[in-house]
């Protein structure tokens, strides 16, 4: 019986491929947020899957080994059985002969043999007639006693055979039995890991659905000037981040002034700080109904032509933990009358 390690190998593929086709069919932000914490256990499920696969492949060798071993074994087994019919039937024959000739000699009476000696015409003719009849009889001896041996000898192989077949068999029994275990918990495990994706799946969507309100007091404070730019803790970024937020800045503040530039960056981080936001820098760009041209389209054409320099390092100052807008969490543009701290064409407000 051989086993189906390349048809186990591709449901486990497709299995874990289900899983990220899943995480890809929500909200892109909530997605990498999911896939970050779920990532060391689906590691350790994907490590435990290619450990049984290769305890299966292990298995598969050892039961084709015994599987031959068996084959091996039977051949020798049938070998030996038709040496022993041979030999018992040679034991037979020279059985019968060697009883017709003691019957010829024996039971017609010891006159016959007497007078077969007896009509010797001479001593040496008498003599050799004697040796004669005890030559047939040790013959006879010699013969059954080396057929009796042969056939003790392969009946002792025989013996030795059939034991072996027999624990071959119990031992393919048990490695049978130990595929079947492992295959189950390769099943289960498989499952396990598409239900977890499906329940990660389900729950990323969920957040990225939910509608965030912003905590805003009742009354905005009004400042006639922008706060001084001070240096608070950094966050954890990528490049990839950098030139992200970088284009988000162009969009919203053009290129040109720093500190305005430096306000938008400082907002988005902001954001990743606070309980009500996404905690990484794709998460808070890409959050629905956030930031219009994340969704418009503008900033992947920005990012296509490539970010200009100050933005990015207004992002990646942000970034660092540069601010000059304090706590501040959003923004619109000045012209929309809305209180709140003016740096260049947005106003800045809790």
């Amino acid at each position: 019986m051989r086993l189906r390690n390349t048809r186990l190998h591709v449901r486990i593929s497709a299995l874990f491929l289900s899983f990220v086709l899943f995480l890809l069919s929500v909200s892109p932000a909530y997605a990498a947020k999911t896939v970050d914490k779920s990532k060391s256990e689906t590691a350790e499920l994907k490590s435990e899957l290619s450990d049984m696969e290769k305890e299966l492949k292990s298995l598969d060798k050892e039961l084709n080994q015994i599987l031959s071993q068996i084959k091996k074994t039977n051949s020798e087994l049938k070998k030996v059985r038709e040496e022993l019919a041979i030999a018992k039937g040679q034991e037979q024959a020279q059985y019968e002969s060697m009883m017709t000739r003691i019957k010829y000699m024996y039971e017609n009476g010891s006159s016959t043999m007497l007078e077969m000696l007896l009509s010797s015409k001479c001593m040496a003719e008498f003599v050799s007639k004697a040796e004669y009849f005890s030559a047939i009889t040790d013959y006879d001896r010699k013969l059954l006693a080396e057929y009796n041996a042969i056939r003790e000898t392969v009946a002792a192989n025989e013996a030795k055979l059939t034991e072996s077949q027999e624990y071959l068999k119990t031992l393919q029994k048990k490695l049978v039995s130990k595929e079947k275990t492992l295959k189950d918990k390769i099943t289960a495990t498989s499952a396990e890991l598409i239900q977890k994706a499906k329940l990660e799946a389900q729950k990323a969507e969920s957040e990225a659905n939910k509608e965030v309100t912003p905590i805003v007091p009742e009354k905005d404070p009004v400042f006639n000037k922008a706060p001084a730019t001070t240096n608070g803790s950094a966050v954890s970024y990528t490049e990839e981040d950098v030139i992200l937020l970088a284009g988000l800045i162009e969009c919203e503040a053009g290129s040109t002034n720093y500190d305005a530039l430096l306000a938008v960056g400082a907002v988005v981080v902001n954001r990743m700080k606070h309980r009500n936001y996404p905690d990484t820098v794709y998460g808070v760009i890409k959050q629905p109904k956030q930031f219009p041209p994340a969704t418009n389209g503008k900033l992947d054409r920005i990012l296509a032509r490539g970010t200009k320099p100050l933005c990015e390092k207004a992002a990646r100052d942000a970034l660092n933990g540069k601010t000059n807008v304090e706590d501040c969490i959003s923004f619109r543009a000045a012209s929309s009358g809305r209180p709140g701290t003016i740096i260049g064409d947005n106003v800045f407000f809790f």
